[in-house]
């Protein structure tokens, strides 16, 4: 049985609930589900920030069309590296 007395909690579950037309339940059990499945998912990965950053990147990379490329600016510095 869940009893909420802290106030903040019950005012954040009552306007949710209000948005959302569920019953308080139904706010509170969702919001904990939703808040366990991604800090599952986060601890699960066992990857660091590094390797995640780099997996959203390939994945980004697959997205783009085929004749974008990366540009390197080249055309916009001289031999000395200063902008022409």
């Amino acid at each position: 049985m869940l009893n909420i007395k802290n106030h903040r909690a019950h005012d954040l579950a009552s306007r949710l609930s209000a948005l959302t037309g569920q019953n308080l339940t139904a706010v509170v059990v969702k919001a904990l589900e939703e808040s366990l499945e991604r800090e599952t998912s986060r601890r699960d990965s066992g990857k660091s920030k590094k390797e995640r950053i780099l997996e959203f990147a390939d994945r980004f990379r697959k997205g783009m069309p085929p004749d974008v490329r990366s540009a390197d600016h080249a055309d916009m510095y001289g031999e000395d590296g200063l902008p022409k």
